[in-house]
């Protein structure tokens, strides 16, 4: 049997110091996070796709009438 490499994700990695990490964890309520947590597993109703931003069309061109041309005058 040949051995497969198990993909696993890298390690938790913050942008942010431990002690502002820490702090931030400290002050969130339970509530909040079980809300969250429901929020996620509940599954979306399947909609069309609508952008975020509406989606900026070209203008249309200009229309110009031709120009006569001039005629010529006599001086």
């Amino acid at each position: 049997m040949t051995e497969e490499k198990k993909k696993t994700e890298p390690p938790l990695a913050l942008s942010m110091s431990f002690d502002e990490a820490l702090a931030r964890f400290a002050v969130t309520k339970p509530l909040e996070v079980s809300d969250s947590v429901e929020r996620a597993k509940t599954k979306k109703p399947p909609q069309d796709f609508t952008p975020r931003r509406p989606v900026k069309k070209a203008p249309l061109p200009i229309k110009t009438e031709p120009k006569e041309p001039k005629a010529p005058t006599d001086s």
